[in-house]
């Protein structure tokens, strides 16, 4: 019973530190508001700035100074809607429901190509995804047409030949120690290269699927999984520690407590009888 309280607290602890979502410029996001279905107020802030405040029983609604009061709006009662993302909307997303406070990251990012005019093969061009975030702790990496991973987010093509045709897809991964959420911080957007023509972006595509989900979706839940067994068997472990180190106090204190009347048992040496003295006769 112990170890299941343990393991809750574990849980409830991660999932206690919030969401990262990642939103592309441009595009349209929506944050949530924790799980609760049904509330009566809600508040969002961005920052220390307040967006909006909002009464859905009545639907009176507060407005508060933040730029992205006028690019936003409240869906579903409860979560908030960014459109269009632009980079300065990056950083931290307050959500104050019924008196329950959950705290977001938004990372946003853009990927730009240079020249953005039609390339041709001989020519030079580069690719950039630029991650705009508060603490900087996201990695970029571009997957080349074929497999092969770039691990930098500016890629150089200088020239540019015709292997560099076919789908370019970036990833920006945010690895937490909260594995919860870790599907949520891979991110994807194609480009295409023409060998002797135009730059063709493309829509994000499946890649590798099994069983309708992509490769990395697979690899990050197989890394959740693995985190759950160790924290599984870490709390197991410890509770055999404390209950065998109790085991072993018990049996110790025990021993004492038999050894203490032993010792008022013991007999006493009789005392030396007086000397008498010698009759003389």
């Amino acid at each position: 019973m112990k170890t299941i309280i343990w393991f809750g607290v574990v849980l409830g602890a991660l999932a206690a530190a919030g969401k990262v979502f990642i939103a592309e410029v441009g595009m349209k996001k929506a944050l949530e508001c924790g799980n609760r279905k049904t509330i009566t107020d809600v508040q969002w802030n961005h920052g220390s700035e307040q967006i909006c405040k909002v009464d859905v029983k009545t639907g009176r609604s507060i407005k508060g100074k933040s730029n992205i009061l006028e690019r936003s709006r409240i869906i579903q009662d409860k979560n908030l809607q960014i459109r269009p993302v632009k980079e300065m909307d990056a950083g931290r997303f307050t959500c104050i429901a019924d008196g329950a406070t959950y705290e977001h990251t938004l990372i946003v990012v853009s990927v730009s190509v240079n020249p953005s005019s039609d390339l041709s093969t001989g020519a030079e061009a580069s690719l950039e995804c630029r991650v705009t975030e508060s603490d900087q702790k996201s990695t970029v990496k571009w997957e080349k047409p074929g497999g092969l991973f770039e691990n930098s987010p500016k890629v150089q093509l200088s020239p540019v030949e015709a292997s560099h045709g076919g789908p370019w897809q970036y990833c920006a991964c945010r690895l937490f120690h909260i594995f919860l959420h870790l599907i949520r911080h891979l991110t994807r957007y194609d480009l295409a290269f023409a060998p002797a023509g135009s730059t063709n972006h493309q829509p994000p595509s499946g890649g590798m699927t099994l069983l309708g989900l992509i490769w990395w979706v697979w690899v990050a839940v197989g890394v959740g999984s693995l985190v759950v067994i160790i924290l599984i068997i870490v709390v197991i472990v410890m509770m055999r520690r404390i209950r065998r180190r109790k085991v072993i106090e018990e049996n110790q204190s025990g021993k004492t407590a038999a050894a203490q009347p032993q010792l008022g048992r013991r007999r006493e040496k009789p005392s030396a009888q007086p000397l008498r003295p010698l009759l003389m006769e």
